[in-house]
């Protein structure tokens, strides 16, 4: 039976089934994200990388950064700076390393939690993640980390699923997430239990204003929610005061 999202008795178990449900879907991960978003995953995460890279200089860090693709993203948008991704799951770091995107040279896949950033005080130029808040132990406690290990002015950027408004839209919406796409995901990826569990979370996710309070309460001296595919996704943009 799929775990719900409010049935973890403390954030470790949270953390523990998030990184076992991650490992058992890491080879299929990228086929049905591209499947649950239309390819419109990657738009999204290209901008996102912009949005967080600023000077340029670096370095940067991708939370829940999965095989890779923001990461990625982030390199080619900042070509000259020192980019990390950081993950619970083994094998999906294990999967962005084997990509001819990673680059060995200027980029690292690191084993660790959002929670507990294996930094020093201002280490990052900017941090992002791509659908990554809603899976996390403790948000909050994200939050302050990132600003934590943040530089002066750096940025926390984040890309999270939204229940759109609209009453047209946002039943199809719920139709297409919450009824079509679990069932779909199910059957391809072998893992039944991982797919019912992301479709409640998508189903309990927070609202925008929501995390975006969380963001300013954890410390971020300025917030920003932008909807992308009429609110059916929002990114989040997060500056540490200069």
């Amino acid at each position: 039976m799929a775990k719900g999202v409010s049935q973890f008795d403390s954030p470790q178990e949270k953390e523990a089934y998030v990184q076992g449900m991650f490992d058992s879907i890491a080879p299929r991960y990228d086929l049905l994200n591209r499947l649950m978003a239309a390819n419109l995953d990657q738009r999204w995460r290209r901008r996102a990388a912009r949005e967080a890279v600023g000077a340029g200089r670096g370095p940067f860090l991708d939370v829940g950064a999965g095989t890779g693709d923001l990461t990625f993203a982030l390199a080619r948008a900042a070509p000259r700076a020192r980019v990390l991704g950081l993950d619970l799951a083994r094998g999906m770091l294990a999967r962005g390393r084997a990509k001819k995107a990673f680059d060995p040279h200027r980029m690292g896949m690191v084993h660790a939690s959002g929670l507990a950033i294996p930094a020093r005080e201002g280490a990052f130029e900017g941090i992002t993640n791509a659908f990554v808040l809603r899976n996390l132990a403790d948000q909050g406690a994200f939050f302050r980390e990132a600003l934590r290990a943040l530089q002066p002015g750096g940025r926390l950027v984040s890309l999270e699923i939204n229940r759109p408004p609209g009453r047209v839209f946002g039943p199809l919406y719920r139709f297409y997430f919450l009824g079509v796409m679990p069932r779909v995901m199910r059957r391809l990826s072998g893992n039944p239990e991982a797919y019912g569990y992301l479709a409640d979370s998508v189903a309990r996710v927070d609202p925008p204003d929501v995390i975006a309070r969380r963001m300013g309460e954890a410390g971020f001296a300025h917030v920003e929610a932008t909807p992308l595919l009429r609110g059916a996704v929002v990114l989040f943009v997060a500056e540490k005061a200069a």
